[in-house]
């Protein structure tokens, strides 16, 4: 006889077993990233090693550095003092009757302890001095205005040093004398 089951067959349950390609592709994937992790690594030891040597560079250079800034610097001083003797130069002032003017214009009871030019301008002269009174000091600075070589008389400070003696500063600016009227030779 012949035998029919109908009772239904059972299937077997399937486990999860990844296939070949499956693993082939996560082990691509892992070797991927691995490498790509190498990569990186030896691309940050060569920006290290490169960032080391240009520092190394860096550090070599920094003194002649230095050196080329500090002779600039001096390189700028000696402009400015070239310039400045160009400007008194093309002034023309005639010192030694500048001088004598100024020694005849200062009173008998007052005196000079320096002139110098303002820092600000080649034209305005400190005369900085002592006398025995700030009548003398108004002398001075009224001789000084009748002066042809200088005008702008200012009283920049005066201050009692003692009893006697009065310290002031005055800022005076030279005038410019054509050469005819100096009564020198051009």
């Amino acid at each position: 006889m012949i035998r029919i089951n109908l009772l239904p067959t059972r299937r077997r349950k399937r486990t999860f077993a990844p296939e070949s390609g499956v693993i082939g592709i996560v082990l691509m994937v892992l070797a991927a990233l691995v490498l790509s992790y190498l990569y990186g690594e030896v691309r940050n030891t060569r920006v290290k090693v490169e960032t080391d040597q240009i520092n190394r560079e860096v550090t070599a250079i920094r003194p002649k550095v230095a050196e080329i800034l500090a002779i600039e610097e001096q390189i700028q001083e000696l402009r400015a003092k070239e310039q400045l003797l160009k400007n008194l130069e093309a002034r023309e002032l005639p010192w030694a009757d500048v001088l004598a003017d100024l020694a005849l214009r200062t009173p008998r009871d007052a005196w000079l302890a320096s002139a110098a030019f303002s820092p600000s301008s080649s034209t305005q002269l400190v005369l900085s001095g002592s006398a025995f009174s700030y009548d003398s000091v108004g002398r001075f600075m009224r001789n000084l205005a009748g002066s042809r070589f200088y005008s702008d008389v200012d009283l920049q400070q005066a201050t009692k040093a003692s009893d006697r003696v009065v310290r002031f500063d005055l800022g005076v600016t030279l005038r410019a004398v054509p050469v005819a009227a100096q009564g020198g030779t051009p």
